[in-house]
């Protein structure tokens, strides 16, 4: 009986398995390619620092991957470069009274991912960010709340920006 059971556990190692798995489908980064530089990305909105804080959250995406390490232009293999195109705030919920309770946030990029010593453009997106909405409440009589939940609101909606950036830039979605 032990040995039926031990045979039968060894063939089972050799039979391929089955199942659902992602895999990485290559990213737009050229073998060889170790390092990237993320200027300050362009604030082509009306909303004031939004262009840092996608930014700072892209370089923070770049960073804790680590495969890439976010040096400056001039020593970079790759420049990714981006701008702000769209920063909404739209109302989502209402008090009884009519007042706004809570609003959602979409943030939008465009962006160019270029080889340094080509200077061969590798990813060009102009809409990339649309999807990507935070809420946040309002407090109302109390703005200084409101505006801790939209500054809070803004860095979620960037961060997952950021990490949807870094997928497709390396991983190719």
């Amino acid at each position: 009986m032990r040995f039926a059971l031990s045979l039968v556990v060894g063939l089972l190692a050799f039979v391929p398995s089955c199942g659902y798995h992602f895999s990485s489908v290559d990213g737009v980064v050229p073998q060889g390619a170790k390092s990237i530089a993320i200027p300050v990305f362009i604030n082509g909105t009306m909303e004031p620092y939004v262009d840092v804080e996608v930014t700072k959250a892209v370089v923070e995406e770049f960073l804790t991957d680590g495969r890439l390490k976010v040096v400056s232009v001039e020593n970079a293999d790759l420049v990714l470069r981006g701008r702000v195109t769209k920063f909404e705030m739209a109302p989502l919920s209402y008090t009884a009274a009519s007042y706004v309770q809570s609003y959602n946030v979409t943030i939008g990029i465009s962006l160019s991912l270029v080889d340094n010593k080509t200077q061969k453009v590798l990813l060009q997106d102009v809409g990339l960010g649309s999807v990507f909405n935070s809420i946040y409440a309002v407090a109302i009589g109390d703005i200084s709340q409101t505006k801790i939940a939209k500054d809070g609101a803004m860095k979620k909606a960037c961060k997952d920006l950021a990490s949807s950036l870094r997928s497709r830039v390396l991983d190719g979605f």
